[in-house]
This record gives structure tokens, C-alpha cells and sequence, in this order.
């Protein structure tokens, strides 16, 4: 696909861009282990972002964690999400075949130690035939969109 010559011009330009940017590359050769110290620079708060899903209990409260929910196939369960944004005129979907998602209602969030936040509760509906793994929670609003990736696992 690619001749000699267009992969060496490739990384010459890489090394160069590594060296100029203050990088310092990390050489990791077969059965050895490497550490390095990656600098991530910190990213600007979004005014429209899913912060925490959940799950709602037999009460219907919901505890809303980073690291999303699970589900069973062919189970249908309330779920909360919220963050920046997840306000009135949001859609939102599953990212996934066949998996329905119906709006409940909107709502903001209480206790946890955190300010209020704007949420929405979902009806989730997964199909028996779902296949097992991690799926994509997606809000759309005002011609944007954020993704809440993996945030529901189908078990």
C-alpha cells in the first residue's frame, strides 16, 4: 500500500512532531516492561455531558455511578441519567439493535454529597436475543450530542 520511501517521509514527520513537541518516546522491546509518566492535558467542562448512570431500585431511587449499569436480556428497567445539559427537549437512545428507550421524565438530582444536576428517567427495554456486551448511551439536544460510552451492559 504504502512504498518505502512514504513510510520513511511518514516517520521522519512523527519523530519530528514527537522531538519538537518535548515528547520523550518510550522504547518497549519483547518480555520487558515499561513505566512512563503521560501528561494529559485537562479538558474543558462541557455545558452537555453524561456524567453518572443508574439503575432505579424496587423504591425507585436511583444511585447514578461513573461507571454505568447492567442489564439482563430480555429485561426492561428504569435507568437515571444526568449531567450538564440532560435537560427538557433531550432524546435519547441505546446504541444498539433493538434496544428501546422511552422518556419517564425529567428530574435533578439530590444528595451524594454533589450539587444538583439535571437528569432524565429512562425506561430501557432489552430483547431477549440481545447480544451480550457494552453499549452506548446517546443524548441528542439542540442539533448536539454526547455519548455516554459503554454506560449499559447487557449481561
Amino acid at each position: 500500500m504504502w512504498g518505502k520511501a512514504s513510510r520513511v517521509a511518514v516517520v521522519g514527520v512523527l519523530s519530528g512532531a514527537l522531538w519538537s513537541g518535548a515528547c520523550t518516546p518510550v522504547v518497549v522491546a519483547p518480555d520487558e516492561v515499561a513505566i512512563a509518566d503521560v501528561a494529559v492535558p485537562a479538558q474543558a467542562e462541557d455545558d452537555f455531558n453524561v456524567l453518572a448512570i443508574g439503575t432505579a431500585d424496587p423504591q425507585g431511587r436511583i444511585v447514578l455511578r461513573t461507571t454505568g449499569t447492567s442489564v439482563g436480556r430480555g429485561e426492561t428497567i428504569d435507568i437515571g441519567v444526568m449531567g450538564p445539559g440532560v435537560l427538557p427537549g433531550a432524546h435519547f437512545m441505546v446504541v444498539g439493535v433493538d434496544i428501546s428507550v422511552e422518556l419517564i421524565r425529567f428530574a435533578v438530582t439530590q444528595g451524594g454529597g454533589i450539587d444538583p444536576q439535571p437528569a432524565a428517567v429512562l425506561r430501557v427495554v432489552v430483547p431477549e436475543e440481545a447480544a451480550p456486551g457494552l453499549y452506548s448511551v446517546l443524548v441528542l439536544r439542540e442539533g448536539r450530542y454526547t455519548i455516554f460510552s459503554g454506560g449499559l451492559e447487557v449481561t
